[in-house]
């Protein structure tokens, strides 16, 4: 997983081998990373994945 953005040093939004952008959470995770940096997958903790039907469905209720 690459890091598209360190939210702080727990959180990052990154890419996935697959594509998909998530936002990984874990203790000391983006310590020190800068965007493009690859993750430590042992320190991820939970993994929030961005559901395009969700966005779509919501985005849809705002019109």
């Amino acid at each position: 997983m690459k890091a598209l953005h360190v939210v702080s040093n727990n959180a990052v939004v990154v890419r996935t081998e697959e594509g998909r952008k998530c936002v990984v959470t874990g203790k000391g995770l983006g310590f020190k990373k800068m965007k493009g940096d690859m993750i430590n997958r042992q320190l991820i903790q939970n993994v929030f994945v961005e559901d395009e039907r969700y966005k779509e469905h919501l985005i849809k209720q705002t019109k």
